[in-house]
């Protein structure tokens, strides 16, 4: 086979692709632009949702218009997901493979009884750490309003980053209770590292 060139090959002298012994199932050859690249996970592959249905705790705002992670009391149920780790109990993801992901997040929840025009601010969290990016709500009454929010939003995340939502108040609804009735919040690989 000296001789023969590279593009002529046929069965049985057709190899796999470089490191394909290594790679693990489900991966895909990602080029780096530099002529090298590695095997990562496919866009896609890489998916998890916890959910929320049915639930009647309260979750406690923290004081002083301070974030807290949105995790009512074993509220969060886990859906289907794929190289991603979801934890109910914490009310978080960990990443696997690091990339670029979509997040997407809603909920239903009632208010306090408090002030119309009172605030809640929702933000994706990295690490426990909430982004600057927020989306927020007012209330509509004096009363216990059901309010909708959702959000959808993408972050560059690496390998064991946690992912999950917390909320905040503003002066008037901080400190005070919501209940969470239904939610979704999930995160979709859409280009590896």
């Amino acid at each position: 086979m000296a001789n023969v060139q590279h593009s002529a090959l046929t069965d049985p002298n057709i190899h796999e692709p470089k490191g394909i012994a290594a790679a693990a199932s489900g991966k895909v050859y990602v080029s780096n632009g530099s002529g090298s690249g590695s095997w990562q996970t496919q866009p896609g592959h890489a998916y998890g949702e916890i959910y929320i249905s049915g639930n009647s705790t309260a979750f406690t705002l923290a004081a002083a218009s301070a974030a807290s992670k949105l995790n009512p009391t074993g509220a969060w149920t886990t859906n289907g997901y794929q190289n991603i780790t979801p934890s109910p109990s914490t009310g978080q993801f960990t990443i696997v493979s690091g990339g670029e992901y979509q997040l997407n997040f809603w909920a239903t929840f009632e208010t306090a009884a408090i002030a119309s025009s009172a605030l809640y601010n929702f933000y994706y969290a990295i690490n426990g750490t909430p982004g600057s990016r927020k989306s927020y709500i007012k209330k509509i009454s004096n009363g216990v309003d059901v309010l909708h929010i959702s959000a959808v939003g993408f972050a560059s995340l690496n390998a064991t980053d946690t992912i999950s939502m917390f909320v905040s108040g503003d002066g008037t609804s901080s400190g005070t209770n919501i209940v969470v009735t239904e939610a979704g919040f999930s995160c979709l690989l859409v280009d590896p590292v």
